[in-house]
């Protein structure tokens, strides 16, 4: 049965076992990860005195280095031309567009690649798909 419970800090569950486990963690091991609503607090100024002041935050004026920066003559760095690997990438495209559609074989189980109107497994050499 879940639903809302009648508890200060928990306010629903989802079954009995999980009440009583959010109970039991709250109360004995202090786990406030387990409930909705957290105790407030106790206020140790109730009126009477004044509250204290919170320290102020120190300002921190960054520090100058004493290493000057001299910017130099630009340097032109040497164009390279990229490696040229298109009859790999003619393969793989070549590879993806046969396997597209291509069913498992029915023999083995491996993905087969198209063969003309046919499939052709590449593990077990099975053809499927011809009459």
């Amino acid at each position: 049965p879940a639903g809302f419970v009648d508890h200060p800090n928990i306010k629903s569950s989802s079954s009995i076992v999980d009440f009583i486990f959010r109970v039991l963690g709250y109360e004995y091991l202090n786990r406030t990860d387990l409930v909705h609503v957290l105790d407030k607090p106790e206020v140790s100024n109730l009126g009477a005195e004044p509250w204290d002041e919170a320290p102020a935050a120190p300002v921190k004026q960054p520090e100058l280095s004493s290493i000057r920066v001299v910017a130099s003559a630009p340097q032109v760095a040497k164009a390279t031309a990229p490696k040229n690997n298109t009859s790999m990438d003619a393969v793989n495209v070549a590879a993806k567009s046969m396997q597209s559609d291509a069913p498992a074989c029915n023999t083995c189980g491996h993905i087969t690649v198209r063969s003309g109107t046919c499939y052709k497994c590449l593990n077990c050499g099975n053809s499927m798909g011809c009459s």
